[in-house]
């Protein structure tokens, strides 16, 4: 059940002997002091209180830290006297990449009140690292794949992240945009996918990423009998060692390869034999729903579905995802058109990128802004023009090894 915390409630943790900075009677030292401090918080007008999660109190002196969960009794913690900085972070439940994050410094000198005022950041931990969906063999669309990295330095959980590909690639307003709905993304143009799982059960470390194949085989060799067609495709990607793969269980003509298969929550187009085709161009979402919601939950309910608006037409519905369910968004489109209007709001993609030439045996890679440890930490401003290098090799689940300038 989630916690609920009062707009501007008092948050702490009665202090034990086993936190860092407190001490008990027993341990002070001699001439030691301790006092009372009282923390409290001050949430964004438009962030509601009942709408916060894991809210932790961060506790700063100049040689330790410590991390305490907080509950909504107001309760004090006493502290040996000294300098502290007090920091206040939490999560917004129904928004994926928003955050609440404040901090403040106190000198504890004698029983003191403090009082952290939270702001709303925006910050995505799971993102697209790669996208290739421009192909390598003329008509052969089996091959594009999808690379998703844990950029935060905290573990995530892949656990019914859900993947989509509203089509994009569009010259004016579509429907949604042009009758009112700019926050909902209409998505299954063919399906909608997602991860299996209970909430713990497909961790991803920090820095780690993970390879999404629409059919998980060595597309090299998929001339089958006929060897002459080996150089045909000999550009395609070997993705037999996949960790995941796409496989459209409602379509009998879709082969379930070894590696284990993303769940559909929702499709509205049967004859449709691939995920997330568009080698001209196609837009791409990861969302997270809010804790709690599966995602056959949400494509369930009669709200989460629409016909196209602005039409009386009823042949096709769509599952809509609304922005604030959005991780990370990329908008791909025709490297040969100058005219392209946005997918996506600004806070989702301000900007979207050239794709690559058609069966040019390319992908988009995401840029490396620094690297620690052997570890790539990629750019996200929420602007795939900038975010993205385009006319990158194919080379599925390798790790950068260099910082792009």
């Amino acid at each position: 059940m989630r916690k609920k915390f009062l707009k501007n409630g008092v948050i702490a943790m009665m202090a034990v002997c086993g936190l860092a900075f407190v001490s008990c009677s027993e341990d002070n030292d001699e001439g030691m002091k301790s006092y009372k401090l009282t923390v409290s918080y001050s949430l964004p007008s438009d962030v509601e209180a009942s709408n916060v999660e894991e809210l932790k109190l961060i506790l700063g002196s100049t040689t330790k830290n410590d991390t305490l969960s907080l509950d909504a009794n107001p309760k004090e913690i006493e502290l040996p006297q000294g300098q502290y900085k007090v920091t206040v972070t939490g999560k917004v439940a129904d928004e994926a990449k928003a955050y609440l994050s404040g901090s403040t410094s106190v000198d504890l000198y004698v029983n003191t009140p403090v009082t952290v005022n939270l702001q709303k950041v925006m910050q995505s931990s799971l993102i697209f690292k790669t996208i290739h969906n421009s192909g390598s063999k003329q008509y052969y669309m089996h091959e594009s794949y999808f690379e998703i990295v844990n950029n935060s330095d905290e573990v995530q959980y892949l656990d019914n992240l859900i993947l989509t590909a509203p089509t994009g690639n569009q010259q004016t307003a579509n429907a949604w945009q042009a009758n009112g709905y700019e926050d909902l993304y209409a998505c299954g143009q063919g399906s909608v996918v997602a991860f299996p799982g209970n909430g713990h059960d497909y961790p991803l470390q920090p820095g780690e990423s993970v390879l999404i194949a629409n059919d998980a085989t060595n597309h090299k060799l998929a001339y089958g009998e006929d060897a002459s067609q080996a150089a045909d495709y000999a550009s395609c990607p070997d993705l037999s060692n996949a960790d995941w793969e796409i496989y459209l269980d409602y379509n009998a003509n879709d082969v379930d390869y070894a590696a284990p298969n993303l769940k559909t929550i929702f499709y509205n187009n049967q004859y449709m034999f691939a995920f997330g085709l568009g080698v001209s161009g196609r837009s791409y979402v990861l969302a997270k729903l809010p804790e709690g919601m599966m995602p056959e939950a949400y494509a369930a309910l009669e709200s989460s579905v629409m016909y196209e608006p602005g039409t009386s037409s009823t042949s096709m519905s769509y599952l809509v995802i609304p922005s604030k369910y959005v991780l990370d968004a990329v908008d791909i489109y025709d490297p040969e058109t100058e005219n392209h209007y946005p997918t996506f709001l600004p806070q989702d993609d301000a900007t979207g990128v050239k794709g690559n030439p058609m069966y040019s045996a390319k992908c988009i890679r995401r840029k490396v802004t620094k690297i620690e440890n052997g570890r790539p930490y990629y750019q996200d401003t929420n602007n795939s023009a900038a975010d993205f290098l385009r006319d990158q090799p194919l080379t599925p689940g390798e790790t950068p090894t260099s910082v792009d300038e």
